[in-house]
């Protein structure tokens, strides 16, 4: 189905595309919006699930006033002979980069989180309750 959704006085042309597995369970009306020369596309899923929210912990840095105090204070201490005393730019580039890491690393200490579904997800209850009454989702 070819719906633009950009049209000037002689031409009109799909410049946004969505992808969909099952072309049986959506359909798709374009949206006049009236605002300007692009339009949108009006999405209506029907028989949708919601997917399933992984409960697995996941790491994070962390990253705060006294780590940030720490990270510049081992950046200050670093000779950088190795990065300004060498002419290939490869090696240089290399050389600054294993500096920096090495400091991040040790400074920004990964710990684990527990992720609670509820509070992990953006999709909001009142979100989850106007999908499964209306099905529609605005593409713009």
């Amino acid at each position: 189905m070819y719906l633009p959704t950009r049209t000037a006085n002689n031409s009109a042309t799909l410049i946004d595309n969505i992808f969909i597995e099952n072309r049986k369970h959506y359909t798709i009306k374009p949206h006049i919006n009236g605002l300007s020369d692009c339009d949108a596309h009006l999405i209506t899923l029907n028989n949708f699930s919601l997917p399933f929210s992984n409960t697995e912990p996941s790491n994070i840095r962390n990253i705060n006033k006294n780590t940030i105090a720490e990270f510049q204070l081992q950046l200050s201490w670093e000779q950088w002979d190795n990065i300004f005393g060498n002419s290939n730019v490869n090696d240089m580039f290399n050389n600054f980069l294993n500096t920096y890491l090495r400091c991040y690393y040790s400074s920004f200490l990964k710990k684990e989180i527990k992720s609670n579904a509820t509070q992990s997800q953006w999709i909001t209850e009142g979100i989850k309750i106007s999908c499964k009454k209306e099905g529609t989702f605005f593409i713009v």
